[in-house]
Parts: structure tokens; C-alpha cells; sequence
């Protein structure tokens, strides 16, 4: 295995290393990305299409959530680093279809049965058996509505 440092003087770094990669018969260099996808198995394109999906949600609840940037860009698409006074954990695609199902259900009888003029916000409450706890649930469109409707209904 050749270690030595021989960088040709019309080369970068970067282009040193891919050209001992290929002398090696290494794979190559990083990871899989949109450019070099030759090669890719249909899971491992299922799964950056995923991945990328999933990072445009982070990024639009965070932005709806009004909650600012992170110092360094690289730290945006992980929750733990985001900044603000809450912890989020954004879930995207058919896993969390159930839940987006049920709330508009939920919504649509509500609906239904509002009387005329009553233009209070609507938020969702699940509660599983065995448990006296619940979750709730809120379009994020509608997430100031909500709070303020809820700071007043608390004050009262």
C-alpha cells in the first residue's frame, strides 16, 4: 500500500486523496450523495430521499415554531441543538399519517357541530386508555391562535 505524499503540484488535497483511493481500489471517498448515485441500491435512494424529506420538515416546523437559527448550519438538522426554551422532535412521511388522520376527523366533527359564530381555535386532545395523560395537537398554522386563546381561557 503506497502511504507516501506524493501531491502532484496541479492538484488539491481533496484530489490527492480520490486519486490514492482509486490506486488503491478503495470505493471511494465520504458518503453517497445526489451527485454520485451510480451504483445505489433502491433502499439506499429510498433512504436520502427520506433523509432529505425529513430535514425540509425540521426546517419548516422550525420556522413556523419561530424558533432562530442555530449558531452553526450543520446543527439545524439535529432538535437536540436547536435553540429556545422547548425540546422538539420533528416526524415526517406515512409514520406519523395516523395521527394527521385522526386530527382531521376529529376536526371535521367538531366542525360540524360549532355553533354559528364561534370562531374559537381548534386543537386536538388524545387520550390512550390506562393513562390520565393526553397529547395535544395543533396545527402549527394555528399554534399562536391557540396559546393566546389558551393564556386567555387560564387568566379568566
Amino acid at each position: 500500500m503506497n502511504r507516501e505524499f506524493d501531491i502532484r503540484d496541479d492538484e488539491t488535497f481533496s484530489d490527492w486523496k480520490r486519486r490514492k483511493h482509486e490506486e488503491q481500489g478503495l470505493q471511494g471517498l465520504g458518503q453517497k450523495n445526489r451527485k454520485n448515485r451510480e451504483g445505489w441500491s433502491e433502499n439506499q435512494k429510498r433512504g436520502l430521499t427520506n433523509k432529505n424529506k425529513g430535514r425540509r420538515k425540521q426546517n419548516l416546523a422550525r420556522k413556523k415554531l419561530k424558533i432562530p437559527d442555530t449558531k452553526f448550519r450543520s446543527q439545524m438538522g439535529n432538535e437536540e441543538s436547536w435553540q429556545g426554551q422547548v425540546r422538539v422532535e420533528v416526524k415526517a412521511g406515512k409514520q406519523v399519517q395516523p395521527l394527521w388522520t385522526k386530527y382531521l376527523k376529529a376536526k371535521e366533527q367538531s366542525d360540524k357541530n360549532v355553533a354559528i359564530g364561534d370562531t374559537r381555535p381548534f386543537m386536538f386532545v388524545a387520550m390512550p386508555d390506562g393513562t390520565s395523560n393526553g397529547l395535544v395537537v395543533v396545527e402549527l398554522d394555528k399554534l399562536d391562535e391557540v396559546v393566546f386563546a389558551l393564556l386567555e381561557t387560564w387568566e379568566q
